[in-house]
């Protein structure tokens, strides 16, 4: 009985561990590079590339504007395709991205992956 009641025990806590993402804001970010976080923070300016490989594709820099951004947060056609976003009223607004930390070409972004893991609000 003990055996079992240990080994539920530490199956939930493996669990839990798993399930856990880290929230954080845009300063933080460059510690959680290839991890997947939550992070908050504000619009501080956004661009829309209609041409290019992988265009559409738009990029909302955080907290600061390009190039001092500390993070950018980047949708592909795939996702922008069913995205309603029109990124010249999004300056101020606060968002919630979740996804992986990665570095493009020396900065840090997170790339939405579906349209589900970004909020924007007021």
């Amino acid at each position: 009985m003990k055996k079992l009641l240990l080994v539920a025990l530490l199956s939930c806590l493996v669990s839990a561990a798993y399930s856990q993402t880290d929230t954080l804001t845009t300063d933080k970010v460059a510690a959680y590079v290839d991890k997947q976080v939550v992070v908050k923070g504000v619009v501080a300016g956004a661009r829309r590339f209609e041409t290019g490989e992988r265009a559409p594709l738009l990029l909302i820099n955080l907290d600061e504007a390009y190039p001092n951004t500390p993070l950018t947060v980047v949708l592909y056609k795939e996702v922008l395709e069913k995205a309603t976003i029109n990124e010249q009223e999004l300056t101020g607004k606060k968002v919630v991205a979740s996804g992986k930390i990665s570095v493009y070409r020396g900065r840090n972004q997170l790339v939405i992956e579906k349209l589900e893991d970004l909020k924007i609000g007021n």
